[in-house]
Formats: C-alpha cells, structure tokens, sequence
C-alpha cells in the first residue's frame, strides 16, 4: 500500500482512539455541568496529547526534531480546536442540534484539518 493511504488509515485509527477519549471525558464533564468551551477545551487537550504521542511514534514515525513538530503539532491543535469550537456552538446554541451530534460533527471536521496539518506542516 502506498504511503499516504497508508498514514491516513493509521492516523484514522490513532484518531478513533483520540475520539473515545475526547467524547467520554466531553460527555463526562457536560454531564456535570461544566461550561461547554471548558468542557471542549479540557476534552480536546486529552485527545491531543494522546493524538501527538501516537502519531510520532507511530503514523508517521517521528519524522523530524521533537521540538519543533511539537510547537507546530500545538498550533495546529490550537487552530483546530477554535474552529471545532465555533462549530460546536453554532450547531448547538444557534441551530439547537443536540450536543453530541453537534461534537460529531465538529469531530469530522477536526479529522481533516488535522490530517492535512499533520501530514504536511508537521510530520513532513
């Protein structure tokens, strides 16, 4: 199988994992009450610290210097996570989709920024 076909199968199962993590620890602290940015931000940070650790040691074999890919893997996160975030709520609070729908949703979205990100400004 070709590389990238290759990397994109394995950072899709890298990120189902990611998933799990984000929507129990989401649902978990929604459930209790929390603010939906905290809820998605504290979230999302667990599912990318285990996205970065899985991915570098595993999807793309931890191409390049620790450092630096850690700073971009960050922003790219960073930018992710504000354009997830203003799904979310638009979803939610403006179309009144329910809450989890609205977290898939965003999810998807993540999914390919991500792997575009990851692939090409910070694994490469």
């Amino acid at each position: 199988m070709a590389k990238g076909p290759l990397e994109f199968i394995k950072f899709s199962l890298v990120g189902a994992v990611n998933t799990v993590i984000d929507f129990t620890v989401f649902t978990v602290l929604s459930n209790m009450g929390v603010l939906l940015l905290v809820a998605q931000c504290v979230s999302y940070t667990c599912g990318v610290l285990n996205s970065y650790l899985l991915n570098r040691t595993w999807t793309f074999r931890g191409r390049g210097q620790y450092s630096s890919q850690w700073i971009r893997f960050l922003v790219l996160n960073l930018g992710t996570l504000t354009i997830t975030y203003g799904i979310l709520v638009y979803l939610h609070d403006y179309l009144v989709w329910p809450i989890l729908v609205s977290k898939l949703l965003a999810t998807g979205v993540s999914l390919v920024i991500n792997f575009m990100g990851s692939r090409v400004l910070v694994f490469s």
